[in-house]
């Protein structure tokens, strides 16, 4: 089969809500919220989805399925957590500290404004969180504090957030862009990967800028 084939194939996942786009959406997010995310999977799918939706392929209750889909994807997962620390799982929390707590990144970028409003998380704080990298941590959080709609209503914001941002993109740029609709998973995979370049690069920057802060800060301080 040639390159366009295999990219006409993608292409026709995402061009209607079907059995195959709901087990795939609702899997990936379920493993996503306890660990196991896959770079560049969800962002294609949804940058897919927004230019289908844009060129007029994918009706707009369709989208909403395909959107409810994983979102009930993403409410498991968190549930998932979030009971293991209510009940106490032990299996759940080995597995915890095994495999996915070694993974997490030991010096986390999080903006001082942000860290002081996680001290009294809120729905909306904890989108945030989210959405800097502590999706495992605000749901063990929340479940040590038994607020489980905190956590659910978090889960929903960031999740129009990320989603939208995506779709957004997907249906505005993705048709004014793209030469053919086959390329769009080359596009895609193109325009993530930009993404995620800028944002290593701008977290990388601000913890040299912090280190450098901290290091004057200590200097400053230190006796003569």
């Amino acid at each position: 089969m040639s390159l366009e084939g295999l990219l006409a194939q993608a292409l026709e996942i995402t061009s209607t809500f079907n059995p195959k786009i709901a087990i795939i959406l609702f899997l990936l997010c379920s493993i996503g919220e306890i660990g196991f995310t896959l770079p560049y999977i969800l962002e294609t799918i949804w940058l897919i989805a927004g230019y289908q939706l844009g060129t007029g392929t994918l009706p707009f209750p369709d989208l909403i399925l395909i959107w409810l889909v994983a979102q009930a994807g993403r409410q498991t997962g968190s549930l998932v957590l979030y009971y293991s620390g209510v009940l106490g799982l032990t299996p759940l929390k080995k597995y915890y500290r095994r495999y996915i707590e070694p993974r997490l990144p030991k010096r986390q970028f999080i903006p001082p404004g942000i860290a002081r409003s996680l001290s009294n998380p809120s729905p909306f704080s904890i989108a945030i969180g989210r959405l800097v990298g502590l999706r495992i941590p605000m749901a063990l959080t929340m479940s040590a504090r038994q607020k489980l709609s905190h956590l659910a209503l978090g889960v929903l914001l960031s999740s129009i957030i990320w989603d939208g941002v995506y779709l957004i993109i997907g249906g505005t740029l993705g048709p004014k862009v793209v030469p053919k609709p086959q390329y769009i998973l080359l596009y895609s995979i193109g325009g993530v990967t930009i993404l995620y370049l800028v944002t290593l690069g701008v977290r990388y920057f601000w913890r040299r800028r912090s280190n450098h802060k901290k290091l004057v800060n200590g200097n400053s301080r230190s006796p003569n």
